[in-house]
């Protein structure tokens, strides 16, 4: 296996492994910096090793919110 992939190889390999990451995810993480990538005019290749570290050992907690919409109480 290839330790860097493009954005839609590592999507692929999330999906073979059963890894529940959307591509919106991987390119949220990329834009923020949270896993190493290199960028290479418009193309993006993501370490592989680097994303799975990264979901090692980042998880949420029950107060860090799953999305951006916020809940609506009555």
């Amino acid at each position: 296996m290839k330790k860097m992939n493009s954005l839609n190889e590592t999507f692929k390999l999330c999906k073979e492994h059963n890894i529940g990451i959307s591509r919106r995810l991987l390119l949220t993480l990329v834009n923020d910096g949270a896993i190493p990538c290199v960028r290479a005019g418009r193309s993006v290749l993501i370490n592989w090793d680097g994303l799975m570290t990264y979901l090692d050992t980042h998880t949420l907690t029950q107060d860090e919110p799953v999305s951006r919409i916020r809940k609506i109480t009555a």
